[in-house]
């Protein structure tokens, strides 16, 4: 099956990858994927990526590889490889998760996105070491900011979120959306209107289409925000957020 799956040209492809996924999702190793993810013609490492990001913790064994694929030029593999390596890294990944964080810049709008998923969805620990180890690989940059004012807490109040909302530099600003709709007891429309104030086109349509889609982790509610204007302001929305396809 991999071996099949290996051929750039070979036909039925989009089955082949489910039947994969089935097994892998059974009892077949998982370093039977390894060959996907080190595969030199991009149809392939497409393919792997995309498994990869399917199989989230299971790929455990293969974050340096599914790590590799963030250099990658096509930005559907880069897609996929933050899908994957969101869940499957812990804060013992430190400088893999650093050089990730810096995806923050990805020049694809798409990849950007995933990236304020990533700081959405990732555990304290998760988060803390991409911000430490970003702030510590690139010391003279605005993630250094960061660092510090996520210092004590992975907690930010109204007004630091305030300062990284408006800053200079976008990527600072997709942060502050990711961590605008971090799960507290509620989603709260404080947090996200201040991102929206700001009126920056990219991190108010990543905001708004959080609520749009009620795309937010299950360990949180909308709570007061189901009941305010800021979730018919956000079905009214009429752009969507980019997504990269997945197979290849």
């Amino acid at each position: 099956m991999i071996e099949t799956l290996l051929d750039p040209e070979v036909e039925g492809v989009s089955k082949l990858i489910w039947d994969a996924y089935s097994h892998f999702y059974k009892d077949f190793p998982i370093e039977n994927l390894r060959p996907l993810l080190v595969a030199t013609p991009e149809k392939v490492l497409r393919r792997g990526a995309f498994l990869a990001n399917e199989l989230g913790w299971r790929a455990r064994a293969l974050t340096p590889e599914i790590a590799a694929l963030m250099d990658c030029s096509n930005a559907g593999i880069r897609f996929d490889a933050i899908g994957a390596l969101t869940s499957c890294t812990t804060s013992q990944d430190g400088d893999i998760l650093g050089k990730f964080f810096q995806h923050l810049e990805d020049p694809n709008r798409g990849v950007r996105w995933r990236m304020v998923e990533f700081v959405r969805l990732a555990r304290s620990k998760q988060l803390a070491a991409a911000i430490r180890n970003a702030a510590s690989q690139r010391p003279d940059t605005f993630y250094a900011e960061i660092s510090e004012t996520l210092r004590w807490s992975m907690r930010v109040n109204e007004d630091e979120l305030r300062r990284l909302a408006s800053h200079s530099e976008p990527a600072v600003r997709l942060f502050a959306a990711g961590m605008a709709l971090r799960p507290r007891s509620i989603i709260d429309e404080k947090f996200a209107e201040i991102v929206l104030e700001t009126g920056d086109s990219e991190t108010c349509e990543f905001v708004s289409s959080a609520f749009r889609l009620h795309a937010v982790p299950t360990s949180a509610e909308f709570g007061r925000v189901e009941r305010s204007g800021l979730a018919e302001r956000s079905r009214g929305a009429k752009r969507q957020v980019p997504s990269q396809s997945a197979q290849g």
